[in-house]
């Protein structure tokens, strides 16, 4: 199994894409291995902890097509703006600050 298989389970549950779709989902999944272990650096973190972190980057990575400029439609019939971050890792910061990995903008890079 290679590294991007580990997580794709758990990636299109999050997604909502059971099937399909894969070379879409191996690309997100291929960049927010990358973006974590960035952010996780030298630092340890449980590996219950790396799963989810990746699970929410590539979340994030995948809709990030659906929202070209940071906006997504979210209604059903009706024009329902949605903005979201633009920055690969906003759902990962305080996961890894919560087991000890300093982020944010106290971190100097």
């Amino acid at each position: 199994m290679t590294d991007w298989q580990t997580y794709e389970a758990a990636v299109r549950d999050e997604i909502g894409v059971p099937a399909g779709d894969t070379d879409r989902v191996r690309r997100a999944i291929d960049n927010a291995i990358g973006y974590v272990n960035g952010a996780i650096g030298g630092y340890s973190v449980p590996e219950t902890v790396k799963t989810d972190c990746v699970t929410a980057c590539a979340a994030d990575l995948y809709n990030a097509r659906d929202a070209r400029l940071g906006v997504m439609n979210v209604g059903d019939s009706t024009l329902e703006p949605y903005r979201i971050s633009t920055d690969p890792l906003r759902s990962v910061w305080p996961k890894l600050n919560a087991v000890g990995v300093p982020t944010g903008g106290m971190v100097i890079a």
